[in-house]
């Protein structure tokens, strides 16, 4: 069995607490293609999670993508994707049946430093547990990096069409309100426009953990991008253009 690294930290280990944070009723309708989710302690995020895997009705595959928020180990030099290798973990909830990615480096040690993958177990031993996950973490330096990615999604979709995409990532904002609000409303338009991410970040436009990843989504899978949520400090709500009290845009939205 796996272990889990995070509990107590992002997530409680408490089982009645836990599923109060985790289950959802299921609504009717397939299975987003790609969904965007924040990553957080689950006290501040759970209501976006719950709504998000409302929509989910247990695919073949769940692949995770998350960024890794500090350097790669030196052994790791030069890559840029790495999954974990094939196990089970269990949780308050369940177990998780955990795939490694084909064709991808193999290092657990990367469950151990972040955290973006782990809160997502609970959510699939409650309301996905027929699901296996294929966790992927990222570290994004160059075009040809997210090009690298970007073909790895279309290939595993290829592979087996009932595959969920799931990016756990956040947008950070540093400045002024002003400065805050500017950003968030040019994410906005850039997301639900499909819109190239990349050049917005390299101008300072955008910026945070998740907007390479959502570049090498975007070209992997062109298609209408929903935002539904948003939040920023101490404000929630479908409007990401708010003004919010914080330097963290947590964003929900799915892709069809």
């Amino acid at each position: 069995m796996k272990p889990s690294y995070f509990m107590d930290l992002y997530y409680p280990s408490d089982r009645n607490e836990l599923l109060g944070y985790c289950k959802c009723e299921q609504r009717e309708g397939h299975t987003p293609s790609l969904i965007l989710l924040p990553h957080s302690s689950l006290e501040f995020i759970h209501s976006m999670y719950q709504d998000a895997f409302s929509l989910i009705h247990n695919p073949r595959r769940i692949v995770i993508i998350a960024p890794i928020h500090n350097e790669v180990f030196e052994s790791d030099a030069g890559e840029c994707l790495f999954t974990l290798s094939s196990g089970d973990v269990l949780t308050p909830l369940g177990g998780v049946h955990i795939e490694q990615v084909p064709g991808v480096k193999i290092n657990d040690e990367y469950a151990e430093r972040e955290y973006a993958i782990e809160i997502f177990y609970p959510y699939i031993a409650c309301n996905s547990p027929h699901s296996s996950l294929l966790p992927l973490f990222t570290s994004l330096d160059s075009k040809e990096d997210i090009l690298t990615l970007s073909r790895l999604m279309a290939k595993l979709k290829k592979e087996e069409n009932d595959t969920l995409f799931i990016v756990s990532g956040n947008f950070t904002s540093l400045g002024s309100s002003e400065e805050i609000n500017s950003m968030a409303k040019t994410l906005k338009e850039l997301l639900e426009n499909n819109a190239p991410l990349l050049d917005a970040g390299n101008r300072k436009k955008i910026s945070g953990c998740a907007y390479k990843i959502m570049e090498a989504a975007r070209t992997a899978f062109p298609g209408k991008f929903t935002l539904n949520a948003a939040r920023c400090g101490n404000y929630i709500g479908e409007n990401i253009s708010n003004a919010g009290d914080g330097r963290i845009w947590q964003v929900y939205g799915v892709k069809e």
